[in-house]
């Protein structure tokens, strides 16, 4: 992994390696100082969406992990250097905020209800947390990471700033099933995990809509505040594509929910990281639709 991600004659060495250098970013998102032009931070709002960031978010269950072998037998190589969070301070971060109660409004939607699973017997990580190009459907570096049990407002959060830190987005536009609940204190507590946060961000540069086929589930009034369809900047987004990527991950599902932390860590890494190359080889090929 480090060859492919041209460390090989680094000065620094293999552990000079950064967190999330070896993964595969999308070219056609917005990057600073590769894709975009000069004085792109200063246009005006009506053309800021020309360089807003599309973000999707979402839990997948099938991705489990049974209580084998632990982290000394099968060490994690290359921790946080591809597509997962640092596991030591994801770690540490869930332990200090996982006893947060999480309410949920939206009776209309039962994906919240996956917060108090119970069959989680003999698991080290019921799912798995993910962030992708909201369009393009590359996954993002550091943008995933294990969920303990449910779908937690930490483990998200952690995932989602651990993903985007250190970078700079005029817009942010999150397409999340649950939006119209996560977004509720969603700068309180980003503020509590990363006091720098609200500095490069402030509450009109994030976003939070809701996929189109999941925003049927929620609650009437959710239906124009989170829909895409009315959020202008959006065009046709749908913001569903992070469920074809989980498509292609939950092939290996049966596999890497014996393997140990290690193991499993690196398998994800390279399954992840195949995805990304394979949507880069074919961004530039388009498909005609049948009518």
């Amino acid at each position: 992994m480090c060859k492919r991600g041209g460390r090989a004659h680094a000065a620094t060495g293999i552990s000079g390696t950064g967190l999330g250098e070896l993964a595969i970013d999308c070219p056609a998102c917005p990057h600073p100082g590769k894709n975009l032009p000069t004085n792109w931070d200063k246009v005006p709002l009506e053309m800021a969406f020309l360089y807003t960031m599309f973000l999707a978010i979402d839990a997948n269950f099938r991705l489990r992990n049974q209580v084998v072998s632990n982290e000394y037998r099968s060490p994690i190589l290359g921790d946080g250097w591809a597509y997962l969070v640092p596991s030591g301070p994801y770690q540490e971060h869930i332990q200090n905020h996982v006893s947060k109660k999480e309410m949920s409004n939206c009776s209309g939607f039962a994906a919240m209800f996956l917060a108090d699973l119970r069959n989680v017997a003999g698991l080290r990580s019921s799912g798995v947390g993910g962030v992708c190009c909201g369009r393009h459907r590359f996954w993002r570096k550091n943008g995933l990471g294990d969920l303990q049990k449910g779908e937690r407002y930490c483990n998200i959060d952690f995932i989602f700033w651990c993903t985007i830190k250190d970078e700079e987005y005029l817009v942010i536009v999150i397409s999340y099933d649950i939006s119209c609940q996560w977004s509720i204190n969603f700068w309180k507590r980003l503020a509590n995990l990363d006091s720098s946060f609200i500095v490069k961000f402030t509450p009109t540069g994030i976003r939070f809509m809701v996929p189109k086929f999941h925003l049927r589930a929620h609650q009437a009034k959710c239906h124009t505040k989170f829909s895409f369809d009315y959020a202008p900047g959006c065009g046709a987004t749908h913001g569903e594509v992070i469920e074809e990527g989980w498509a292609q991950s939950n092939k290996a599902a049966a596999q890497t929910k014996e393997m140990g932390p290690g193991s499993r860590a690196m398998t994800l890494d390279d399954i992840f990281g195949f995805h990304n190359w394979l949507n880069s080889e074919k961004l530039g090929i388009s498909v005609p639709f049948l009518v």
